[in-house]
């Protein structure tokens, strides 16, 4: 991420595997048929947390994000045709030894 310079405080939608199928089984139901479908845990992850899991550093910034709302997605349309992330967030899957 560092080699792309990514801010540190950039957020980016993200989503845990188990819950990446729970995705397509819905979606083999026909239920998003016809549609673009965002699909996403509860929380964006910022950069700096995503290297933290990792055990890498990522140095700070103190310039203002250029766009920051570029890598999140709205789900509520996901939400609304009953998808529901097991894994709501990455802290929980890293709680859980899911990661």
């Amino acid at each position: 991420m560092a080699g792309l310079g990514w801010h540190p405080a950039h957020r980016l939608s993200v989503i845990h595997h188990e819950d990446m199928a729970t995705a397509v089984e819905l979606a083999l139901t026909g239920a998003m048929d016809g549609r673009m479908v965002n699909i996403s845990d509860e929380a964006p992850l910022t950069v700096h947390e995503m290297a933290a899991i990792v055990g890498a550093t990522y140095q700070p910034s103190p310039e203002p994000l250029g766009n920051p709302w570029q890598g999140q997605v709205d789900v509520s349309l996901a939400r609304s045709l009953g998808f529901r992330p097991r894994v709501a967030i990455v802290p929980q899957a890293r709680r859980e030894g899911r990661l």
